[in-house]
């Protein structure tokens, strides 16, 4: 077991070191904050490299499950350095997320009840 003391410090910006891990491991050019690491491209095997770079880098023995419970940027940097407060993410882009999520969920179900069938028209004229 590593001794605390004995373990290099965490930069001082956890989310670029985890941020730049994610680049390595995954081989892009730019890691999302807040989008899972299995969304962007990840997997399993990716995880134990990612957990073994960042165990590397930090000098703490980083679990798979820990990696996993925790699948953002922003998430794994708190979770280097619970202290750390990134940035929160843009309340806007949040918000027109949702939007996009409530609209395709409405425009499916709104689809399904106002457009009657074939079926939805005859019942109506042999009434």
């Amino acid at each position: 077991m590593v001794n605390p003391e004995d373990s290099p410090p965490v930069p001082a910006d956890p989310l670029q070191l985890v941020r730049q891990a994610w680049q390595d491991v995954l081989g892009i050019d730019e890691a999302p904050l807040d989008t899972g690491f299995f969304e962007t491209g990840g997997n399993s095997m990716l995880l134990v490299m990612l957990s073994d770079e960042l165990s590397d880098l930090t000098g703490r023995e980083l679990e798979v499950a820990e990696l996993f419970r925790h699948d953002t940027v922003r998430a794994q940097a708190r979770l280097l350095d619970p202290s750390y407060e990134p940035e929160a993410p843009a309340p806007v882009a949040a918000a027109a997320g949702r939007g996009r999520l409530l609209g395709s969920a409405r425009r499916g179900r709104t689809d399904g009840v106002s457009a009657p069938g074939p079926q939805g028209s005859e019942g109506s004229a042999a009434r």
